[in-house]
């Protein structure tokens, strides 16, 4: 399993959110934008509202997102470094959500973000 570098200072949440990019799906928002500090490595950063579950169901919805992170990554690259902030939306705490079905939704908010680049 590959260690994921996350986002851990709240001045990066913030400066994600005012100037980077953003689409939406049915379960997830994602926010990206090009990683200038720290070359070479992409940062994570996943937000669950309190407003959506307690907080096993928080929990389990992070773990759910890093896993498909992990997927989306195994099979391709992003161009440049980003940093990365995924929300979760109220959809993705209904019982029985699995993994495997935030996947496709996942590369395509990426490809939508143009993060792979060239295709």
């Amino acid at each position: 399993m590959a260690k994921i570098e996350t986002i851990k200072e709240n001045h990066l949440f913030s400066k994600v959110y005012a100037k980077g990019k953003s689409t939406a799906g049915k379960n997830l928002v994602v926010y990206a934008l090009k990683n200038y500090k720290k070359q070479g490595v992409t940062l994570l950063g996943i937000t669950t509202s309190k407003k959506l579950g307690g907080a096993v169901q928080r929990s389990r919805a992070r773990r759910i997102i890093r896993e498909a992170y992990r997927r989306v990554l195994a099979k391709r690259k992003f161009s440049r470094p980003q940093l990365i902030v995924i929300v979760a939306r109220r959809p993705l705490f209904e019982k029985g959500r699995k993994m495997q079905e935030l996947i496709p939704e996942l590369e395509n908010a990426f490809r939508r973000l143009s993060l792979f680049g060239e295709e």
